[in-house]
């Protein structure tokens, strides 16, 4: 081959992670902060992957104005209870390390990741399956599954499942990075009514999304509630967000009617109109699992836990 030729070749050949586009494997194995690295608009950065992400891959502001990134057709406001966020979105490249794709890029005013540039949803991801490595396995562990459903788009609420509580359809979506299961005011009501739920600890501030905190309670349930196999007795709720949580009765209240000096007036069983049911399992129950698995191309959430 004369140098002519080599040369021509030497030019035609790509640099950079576009160089070599590599087949990527079936399935992505992730573990202690489950962060990637990814390239969007050939800037590398680390993203946070996270079952209860929004559907679109969400950067820091930060980033997108480095990158200079425009405001497209699509936008949205994010509600944490009295604050607004805006968030703006715009399709734009983004490398796996296999071939560049074109997804829409979600930003908001905050930062949505405190430990990365930004975060993505097990769905948004180029892999049949993602498997979050938690634990040790360890004996007496199972298998449980679930279904696996998609909650929103340019939305936050994640990927998850669908149950049937009560006869109505209740969304449920594991989070990595919460310790205790939450839930809004309204599903705290209609737990209240439907399985006996009761406040048993005082209010605390609690990170809900970009770092904005809102007052959360716990509550106990008389009745579990059941995720498949699952069975869920304890739950903060989200006091103030999206109405609030006078339907839901002290525990000592519950008991003795006479033995709590009220602030308020609490009814137990108050009826509640039809809500938007959602229940967000943290990681204070996952911490008894070796793994979770999104497995898209089955559509399955499977689990190895001992419980």
């Amino acid at each position: 081959m004369d140098k002519f030729t080599s040369l021509c070749i030497a030019f035609l050949l790509p640099t950079g992670l576009y160089a070599a586009p590599t087949e990527l494997p079936d399935e992505l194995v992730l573990s202690g902060n489950n962060i990637i690295n990814v390239e969007i608009e050939g800037r590398p950065l680390r993203l946070e992957v996270r079952p209860d992400a929004a559907g679109a891959p969400t950067i820091n502001p930060a980033i997108a104005q480095q990158l200079g990134f425009k405001p497209g057709m699509f936008g949205v406001v994010i509600a944490v209870g009295p604050t607004k966020i805006m968030a703006n979105s715009a399709v734009h490249k983004i490398n796996f390390g296999g071939k560049p794709e074109k997804q829409r890029i979600l930003w908001a005013t905050r930062d949505v990741s405190a430990i990365a540039d930004g975060t993505i949803s097990p769905a948004s991801l180029p892999y049949k399956r993602v498997k979050f490595e938690l634990n040790a396995l360890s004996s007496g562990q199972r298998l449980y599954r679930y279904a696996l459903d998609n909650f929103g788009f340019l939305g936050r609420v994640g990927i998850g499942t669908t149950i049937t509580a009560q006869d109505k359809k209740m969304q449920i979506v594991f989070s990595l990075v919460r310790d205790q299961n939450m839930v809004s005011a309204p599903t705290g009501n209609w737990l209240a009514t439907n399985y006996k739920g009761v406040f048993n600890g005082p209010s605390t501030s609690t990170i809900i999304y970009y770092g904005v905190e809102r007052p959360t309670r716990p509550m106990a349930l008389g009745l579990p509630l059941a995720i498949g196999d699952l069975a869920m007795t304890n739950v903060a709720v989200r006091v103030s967000d999206y109405g609030d949580g006078s339907g839901i009765a002290e525990q000592a209240a519950a008991a003795d009617p006479a033995a709590t000096d009220y602030q308020e007036i609490v009814v137990v069983g108050k009826k509640t109109r039809d809500v938007d049911l959602r229940f967000t399992v943290g990681r204070g129950v996952l911490n008894k699992c070796s793994s979770l698995t999104y497995d898209m191309d089955k559509r399955e959430i499977r689990m190895s836990c001992g419980f």
